[in-house]
């Protein structure tokens, strides 16, 4: 059978308005005039990251409170091609790949700024792009300018970074990731290395590698992990990792959040994890009233939206891990 794109790039755009509103959005989907503003910095967010819509919120507000000169931009307008790459459809992939590059250059940027692991891994390892601007990881940008930033205190957390060890660029921006934790007074993060069996990312292929049982041993071996390290907090680096791994916060004392999460409460910057509350509730009934409004602001036909819902929202023994593509 055919992969169905429709679907796929559909489900990311009705969880996106299942958990916010059009006026609560800080970045772009739409392609930009020809004659675009020219931004310094292009923070280019990748597509699923719209199902965990609260880390756009949060790293786009730490941009601001850097002054940055950036753009936001993401979704399935700007696909890096790699979901057509995996189902074989290797044409359409490439020319998504040269379409995207395109709509950045249209920005003029100094930089590109990269959220989503599975784009930077297809851009610089699969297609070997020579793109026409820098590019590095969001952890390492932020990084590198913690002298810019004024952290005050929080209280007392010890924290497990579940980074991933497969790829020098992973390792790398887990150390980045790293280094903006310990930055935080009062974070103390323990050791955690990277499970290699995790792979570049949590994403939905290795859930089906794995099977529903060998996806879950994986999963709480990990949280095992940092418990026994004495973690209180389990920080997944990438939105794959928070969506596939939070709704197991209900089987383990561990709270269970993104990385850039834990790092923003030193600047007092806290959006709510709409997608992880929604995992936790595991009631798409209860899910579908309380996105109501979201649903309203943003012309969701209920239908598609009890449909998503029923497929995601649900126990995790229950719960399909949807196509395997992207992360």
């Amino acid at each position: 059978m055919a992969f169905d794109y429709k679907q796929y790039f559909g489900d990311i755009l009705v969880a996106q308005n299942l958990v916010t509103k059009p006026e609560d959005r800080t970045w772009q989907l739409a392609a930009p005039a020809r004659d675009a503003e020219h931004h310094d910095i292009v923070l280019y967010l990748g597509c699923n990251v719209l199902r965990t819509s609260h880390m756009i919120q949060t790293v786009t507000a730490i941009f601001d409170r850097l002054g940055l000169d950036y753009v936001a931009v993401g979704g399935p307008t700007y696909c890096c091609g790699i979901v057509h790459h995996q189902n074989g459809d290797t044409d359409a992939s490439a020319g998504m790949n040269r379409r995207t590059k395109e709509l950045f250059e249209r920005y003029t940027p100094k930089e590109v700024v990269m959220w989503c692991p599975s784009c930077i891994y297809f851009y610089d390892e699969v297609q070997k792009l020579d793109l026409p601007f820098p590019t590095r990881h969001t952890a390492e940008f932020l990084a590198d300018r913690l002298g810019e930033l004024t952290l005050a205190p929080v209280p007392p957390r010890r924290v497990a970074l579940h980074g991933h060890g497969v790829g020098e660029a992973r390792r790398r921006e887990g150390e980045a990731g790293r280094r903006l934790l310990t930055a935080v007074p009062g974070l103390t993060v323990v050791d955690l290395e990277p499970d290699e069996r995790f792979g570049r990312s949590c994403n939905p292929a290795l859930m089906q590698n794995l099977g529903p049982e060998g996806w879950r041993a994986l999963a709480l071996g990990e949280l095992d992990r940092a418990l026994a390290a004495g973690a209180d907090t389990f920080a997944g680096m990438y939105h794959g990792c928070q969506r596939q791994l939070c709704a197991f916060e209900a089987e383990r004392p561990l709270a269970i959040e993104h990385y850039l999460t834990v790092f923003a409460r030193g600047l007092g910057i806290e959006f709510e994890d709409t997608f992880k509350k929604y995992r936790l509730w595991a009631d798409p009934d209860r899910v579908f009233e309380d996105s109501t409004p979201c649903q309203q602001a943003n012309n969701v036909d209920p239908a598609r939206a009890r449909d998503l819902i029923a497929r995601t929202f649900v126990p995790i023994g229950a719960v399909a891990p949807g196509p395997a593509a992207g992360t």
